[in-house]
This record gives C-alpha cells, sequence and structure tokens, in this order.
C-alpha cells in the first residue's frame, strides 16, 4: 500500500469536541472518540477507534480529566499494547513514547499540534488542518509507508489523549504537581 493523506472532522458533544470522524485512505470510515462527562459525573478518561476497517483501540485511564498518557492503558482487540515512556530530559525531543504490540516496536513523539508514530518502514504524521466554523479545526495526517489497520488505530486513538507528559511545557507543569501531590492517577480500566 502505498503513500497517503487522510482528513479528520471534529464530532461534537453538545458545544464540545469529543472526537474525529473521516476516512483514512483504504482502511475507509473511521471514528476516533473521547467522550466528556455530564455535571457532577466521574470523568470517562476513555478513547476509542473503531470502524470497518479498523481494530477495536481503546486507552483509557490517566492523571487527567481525559484519558492521558500519564498512567493510561491502551488495548487494540483486547490485547494490552506496551507502553513504555522515555524522558532524557525536560528539552524539545528528549521525551517520547515506545510502544510495542505484536512483533512490532513503535516510537511516538508529540509536540504542539503535532504528532508523529514511526515504525521501521512506516511514518504517521498528524497536524492541524483547515478551520470549519461552528466545528473546529481539522486533523491532517500522512501516512508514507506500509501500513496496517493496527498501526493506524494506534496513531489514531492516541489523537484523543493528552499527550502533554511528552512536551517541554506539560514535563515542566509536571514537575511541581508531583513535588506537591505525588503520582496519584488512574491506571485505567482492565475491561
Amino acid at each position: 500500500m502505498g503513500d497517503f493523506g487522510f482528513e479528520l472532522i471534529p464530532e461534537l458533544q453538545g458545544p464540545l469536541r469529543a472526537g474525529y470522524t473521516g476516512t483514512v485512505g483504504p482502511f475507509g470510515e473511521v471514528r476516533v472518540l473521547a467522550p466528556y462527562s455530564g455535571p457532577g459525573e466521574e470523568p470517562p478518561r476513555r478513547a476509542t477507534v473503531t470502524g470497518d476497517g479498523f481494530p477495536d483501540a481503546v486507552f483509557s485511564g490517566g492523571a487527567a480529566n481525559r484519558p492521558s498518557l500519564d498512567g493510561g492503558m491502551l488495548k487494540i482487540d483486547e490485547v494490552a499494547v506496551d507502553l513504555e515512556l522515555k524522558v532524557k530530559g525536560v528539552r524539545k525531543g528528549s521525551r517520547w513514547l515506545e510502544i510495542r504490540h505484536q512483533g512490532h516496536a513503535y516510537t511516538y513523539e508529540a509536540a504542539g499540534w503535532t504528532a508523529r508514530l514511526r515504525r521501521d518502514g512506516l511514518d504517521v504524521t498528524t497536524g492541524r488542518g483547515r478551520y470549519i466554523p461552528e466545528v473546529g479545526g481539522t486533523r491532517l495526517g500522512r501516512v508514507e509507508g506500509d501500513a496496517t489497520a493496527t498501526d493506524l488505530a494506534l496513531a489514531l486513538v492516541l489523537e484523543e489523549v493528552d499527550t502533554s507528559v511528552l512536551t517541554t511545557s506539560g514535563a515542566l507543569f509536571a514537575i511541581p504537581l508531583r513535588f506537591l501531590f505525588g503520582r496519584q492517577r488512574d491506571e485505567g480500566s482492565p475491561e
């Protein structure tokens, strides 16, 4: 399968963006959702990828109101994905996520509005797209190399996960919070 691009359109839950929908090349339609809780309810901390051409991907848990890399867990078709945060410092490019699943090793980086998932022979990037009035900004994706539906499910589910622990500002913000409050976090649901 060759290189291709795609665009994801925001999906709203009331006035808030709760995810994205779109067509991802030959893999077809996809929904990437992280719904919000109602007033007074516990936040769901859950992001999902669904579509006929994709495996079911569920990211749950974390330290924030949204699903978060800081303490969350990922499953694809009910199989746990090994996630390991790598930290070499606070500067840009010194924090990344290592992912291992089904014999593949990936690296995932996020900075600002851009994210990148890589493995041997594959590079998936996502970034800001065009603005649609009353809906919000789209996400543009680019796939270079031979992608599988699982590769894309990994990249897409992380679009709705708080990845601020990978950014310089997120790293700087986390230092005083961890000092003051420790590592209080939700490790995700085992379901």
